[in-house]
């Protein structure tokens, strides 16, 4: 959902407002969700299930914290995995339900992804973002491999190209306000939801931002 340029932005300015012990295994799990690879890679890493008599689709963070709630106390990587997951709910809701975003008109999927090229330039010098993203050490044994799969080295090359100067075009949709107002009111939620976690409250019901299904 939100670029990955836009979830590295979060994450620096969490680390602003809160205390992490290793940064850059936040850093990484905050981006790694992007990375799947096998079967359906964006639902499987996204956790992606129907709910409600199959009738809506959310993401599965009762599942993650189940798996993960522990981890996620002491290990930096599986807080930014998490928080990638909390950032998608709220940035579905955000583009959907407040800007109306419709990805069935021919074309818009392709054009809001050009957005995102244009936007990462923008974020990237706002935020103060740097390409130094850093793949853990063997993290084909992390126990977020029970989840997917995970292509590291496609990553950095993406996370490379974002990091590229591109020729600036028009903004189709998504535009340099909408990225402020977004990556603000994120970093907000992300602070108290991470502030939950660590006071062994549940956070954020995942219920609350599911949304129809498309083929129902």
């Amino acid at each position: 959902m939100a670029s990955s340029i836009i979830h590295l932005a979060i994450t620096n300015e969490l680390t602003k407002q809160l205390t992490f012990s290793d940064v850059a295994r936040l850093k990484f799990g905050a981006v790694v969700v992007d990375a799947g690879v096998g079967g359906n890679q964006y639902s499987n890493t996204h956790l992606k299930i129907n709910v409600q008599d199959g009738k809506k689709r959310t993401y599965d963070l009762d599942r993650y914290r189940e798996l993960f709630g522990d981890r996620m106390l002491t290990d930096d990587l599986y807080m930014g995995y998490y928080l990638h997951l909390v950032q998608d709910s709220l940035y579905r809701h955000y583009v959907y339900d407040r800007y109306h975003w419709n990805p069935r008109i021919p074309g818009n999927v392709e054009r809001l992804h050009k957005d995102y090229e244009m936007i990462n330039q923008y974020v990237i010098n706002k935020y103060g973002l740097k390409n130094d993203l850093i793949v853990p050490d063997s993290f084909e044994d992390e126990a977020l491999n029970r989840i997917s799969a995970f292509d590291t080295e496609r990553l950095m090359r993406d996370m490379a190209s974002y990091f590229s100067p591109v020729d600036e075009e028009p903004i189709f949709f998504f535009t340099k306000e909408m990225s402020d107002e977004f990556i603000e009111e994120a970093v907000g939620f992300c602070v108290e939801e991470v502030k939950k976690i660590r006071n062994g409250e549940r956070g954020i019901d995942m219920l609350m931002y599911a949304w129809k299904r498309a083929d129902v």
